[in-house]
């Protein structure tokens, strides 16, 4: 199934949840009853959290993201948090990997630029202080279930090292700057992450009221997946994707490089500004 047609079906799933729940739950006064909504803006700084030597995280990257707020309080102090958070994220990473042409098999380097696009539903429990000076405070920590909609990157190869006929390393020929300067080329990730990201998210922030119940909100979150988000994605296992970790073949009588899949995964740190009412 496309990714767009899966997306569809959640957004419908998504409205249909959320419309039976308003249906529910409304009041005539939804401060008097403990519901507070809001809208908001997150622009994030996210970064790769490699694993198992798979590959190396090289550098973060700054995306956005927004959302909708729907708090549940149900005393002044301590409410339940979710809503609908649409935001990008990704990172810069560096990995090893098997490539053929003309002149048979070697080892390329390979720098990708991922970038992830999820619709989530945070599920958080949220601890606020009484009002001082018309600003109230809060910390909030939970889970977030995410659903991939959009996975794309760029990518730079350059040869790493070539290979013998048995699969042993004849010579490293790897340059970084050769890496570097290699053309980018637009690739799909699509079919290499993993359709549901389940996360934790971790948040501190302050309420400024401004009139009634409408409110500012700045808060500072952070947000990491809690597996790793890659699948069908082979590579080989290396020290920072520098040097290859080799193992020994009974068959061959070789030291030869060792294929895995990339295991890894993304966090954000998440600047949010938001209107609640």
């Amino acid at each position: 199934m496309e990714q767009s047609t899966r997306f569809r079906n959640f957004l419908r799933t998504l409205l249909a949840a959320f419309g039976l729940a308003i249906f529910l739950f409304s009041p005539n006064d939804a401060q008097s009853q403990g519901y507070h909504l809001g809208l908001q803006l997150a622009p994030n700084v996210s970064m790769a959290q490699p694993r198992e030597l798979s590959h190396a995280a090289v550098q973060s990257e700054a995306h956005f993201g927004y959302g909708f707020v729907f708090d549940a309080m149900f005393t002044e102090k301590y409410a339940i948090g979710t809503g609908v958070n649409v935001f990008y994220n990704g990172g810069i990473t560096q990995h090893l990997a098997f490539q053929e042409d003309e002149n048979g098999l070697s080892i390329a380097a390979v720098q990708l630029v991922q970038k992830q696009q999820y619709v989530e539903i945070p599920l958080t429990f949220k601890m606020r202080t009484n009002e001082i000076g018309y600003t109230t405070y809060f910390g909030q920590f939970g889970v977030g279930f995410g659903l991939n909609v959009r996975s794309e990157g760029r990518q730079k190869t350059t040869s790493f090292a070539t290979l013998d006929s048995l699969g042993s390393v004849i010579e490293l020929v790897f340059s970084q700057s050769a890496l570097e300067a290699a053309e980018s080329q637009q690739v799909s990730m699509a079919d290499r992450t993993r359709l549901f990201r389940p996360s934790m998210i971790i948040g501190l922030g302050a309420e400024r009221r401004l009139t009634g119940s409408t409110a500012l909100v700045v808060a500072l979150r952070y947000n990491v997946g809690l597996r790793s988000q890659y699948e069908d994605f082979g590579v080989l296992q290396s020290q920072a994707a520098e040097s290859l970790v080799y193992e020994f073949d009974s068959v061959t009588g070789e030291e030869l490089p060792v294929p895995i899949q990339m295991q890894g995964k993304t966090g954000q740190i998440e600047l949010c500004f938001g209107l609640m009412f």
